[in-house]
């Protein structure tokens, strides 16, 4: 008890000297990133993240992520009614205080990227 009411009372005295009390003991949000330089075994490693994550081969460009930090994955063919399909996934590459990773949209799970170097980039 005696802990808690001193952290709390350090928090409140010292709030704007220790930045970030509320957030203390939580972790960072990811960033949205881009790629700092494209080397064959990053370029690897992303490529088998994205099959990881999505299941089945993918693929990217040479220039994938290096100034966005999106790709879209699209599908190739028509419905029934002969529209074309839309995007069907979207592949994200965000910095955590871990470094590098990839995530798929709308899915919790990411894979750590080691071999990549990366760099925060204002969010889309």
């Amino acid at each position: 008890m005696k802990h808690l009411v001193a952290s709390s009372l350090v928090c409140l005295l010292g709030g704007p000297l220790i930045a970030g009390c509320a957030s203390a003991g939580s972790p960072m949000p990811p960033t949205p990133a881009v790629l700092t330089e494209s080397t064959e075994q990053c370029r690897a490693q992303l490529n088998e993240a994205a099959r990881e994550l999505r299941g089945r081969a993918v693929t990217l460009a040479e220039d994938a992520f290096m100034q966005n930090d999106a790709v879209v994955l699209t599908t190739v063919g028509q419905s029934a009614s002969g529209r074309m399909l839309p995007p069907t996934a979207i592949l994200r590459l965000q910095l955590t205080p871990q470094g590098c990773q990839l995530r798929l949209d709308g899915r919790d799970r990411t894979v750590a990227l080691p071999h990549c170097s990366c760099r925060a980039v204002a969010g889309n």
